[in-house]
């Protein structure tokens, strides 16, 4: 639940932000609009995803929106979001209670369900409902960026978010990784509990075997990696320098800084390293409400039944029967990725390898429809019988009784 608690003066803009939020998120994340100055309690049991929001002016925070903040924090002393909002740009310090977090300024960039407090709103929400932590993993190497990492997680955890950062350094130059080392299973439990892998791409990168196992781990996970791609002034090749990210069609292009410059990164580019980060936790976030909710409700209409075998990977089982001896079971997989990621098909596909056999196996994706073409090679490519569709396709394909979809 998203509790927006308002002080006087601010009930309007409060009101339009609640609008936003359920129009963002398709109605799939009940917003409550509370009043700072009148005692009460939060409007619900405490749940995994509780998330407030504190709108605030230049005026005197009231002292019961104060303790209805502490209270707040009180009773999730591991899981509390938090997001305070300054209405006023002349006064950016959130009260009392929430000090400890830079607020959020309310301008004409963060209205609307597309604005930036939405997507604030939606990374945070995001990293919650990946069903692990709420960490976002910083990886990068220690020989030409630490100094870049330190600075971007103590930047992230001034905002609100909750950062990891890899603090393996000390075997950066070790030349592979020995399974079950200790430092391989620090690395491994610290990406079980995260929800995005940040990853800091600067030129010596790509030789460290620790990034290239944190990498390959994100992907077996279904983690979804934002590589920060660092280059020089007069280097022209964009993108990740690592082969395995380039099909993710995502990174942050940044110039690489003088290294004598303390900090490395200015202020801009942090809060633009956070907006891309928020800004694709929260598209993700979406996906995980809308495409298995389309896709359940599909089911149900043609009378099959509905169960969660992985919900952190997204993976379900649909069955009908037609007969007492005649029974139809589907596995699908509802991809967080746009539109058909390799590393997400091929977990898919291990998934398939593990699990009890089906009639039919369905690699499910959102955004733009791929053309023929591309999609006929992604399916040569496959090394598991797979069905990879559109969720708009789905209904034409249970009508058909799962017999019209041919190879080209």
């Amino acid at each position: 639940m998203v509790v927006i608690l308002y002080q006087r003066g601010c009930h309007k803009i409060a009101r339009n932000v609640a609008a936003d939020l359920v129009k963002a998120f398709a109605d799939h994340v009940p917003v409550v609009v509370m009043a700072a100055h009148t005692p009460s309690s939060w409007p619900a049991d405490v749940s995994w995803d509780d998330l407030l929001i504190v709108m605030f002016d230049s005026t005197k925070f009231p002292d019961a929106g104060n303790l209805f903040i502490r209270e707040y924090l009180e009773q999730r002393p591991d899981t509390a979001i938090l997001l305070p909002v300054a209405l006023d740009p002349t006064a950016k310090k959130p009260p009392e209670a929430a000090a400890a977090i830079k607020a959020l300024k309310y301008d004409r960039a963060a209205k609307g369900p597309k604005g930036r407090l939405a997507k604030r709103v939606g990374g945070m929400l995001g990293l919650r409902v990946q069903g692990r932590d709420t960490n976002i993993f910083v990886s990068y190497r220690q020989t030409d960026g630490a100094a870049i990492a330190k600075q971007l997680h103590a930047y992230l955890v001034s905002v609100g978010h909750r950062a990891f950062l890899d603090e393996a350094i000390e075997f950066d130059d070790e030349p592979s990784i020995l399974p079950g080392t200790p430092v391989q299973k620090q690395i491994d439990n610290a990406l079980q509990k995260a929800n995005l892998v940040l990853l800091i791409d600067t030129p010596s990168a790509p030789a460290s075997p620790w990034i290239k196992h944190e990498v390959d781990t994100a992907d077996a996970l279904l983690l979804p990696i934002l590589p920060l791609c660092f280059r020089d002034k007069d280097d022209r090749k964009v993108g990740p320098r690592f082969p395995s990210l380039v099909a993710l069609q995502r990174s942050v292009p940044i110039q690489k800084p003088d290294p004598a410059a303390d900090p490395p990164l200015n202020i801009k580019q942090l809060e633009n390293i956070v907006y891309e980060a928020e800004t694709y936790l929260c598209e993700i976030f979406q996906r995980k409400c809308k495409v298995p909710f389309i896709v359940k409700k599909e089911f149900f209409s043609h009378g099959f039944a509905w169960k969660i075998l992985d919900q952190r990977l997204l993976m379900f089982e649909s069955s009908r029967s037609l007969t007492p001896r005649v029974r139809t079971k589907v596995l699908s997989h509802c991809s967080v990725f746009d539109p058909v990621y390799g590393p997400a098909l091929k977990t898919f596909e291990k998934f398939l390898k593990s699990t009890a056999r089906c009639n039919h196996s369905l690699f499910i994706y959102d955004g733009e429809l791929l053309p023929e073409p591309i999609l006929n090679d992604i399916v040569e490519a496959q090394s598991e019988p797979a069905i990879i569709l559109h969720h708009q396709e789905l209904a034409a394909l249970i009508d058909s009784n799962f017999t019209t979809v041919v190879a080209a």
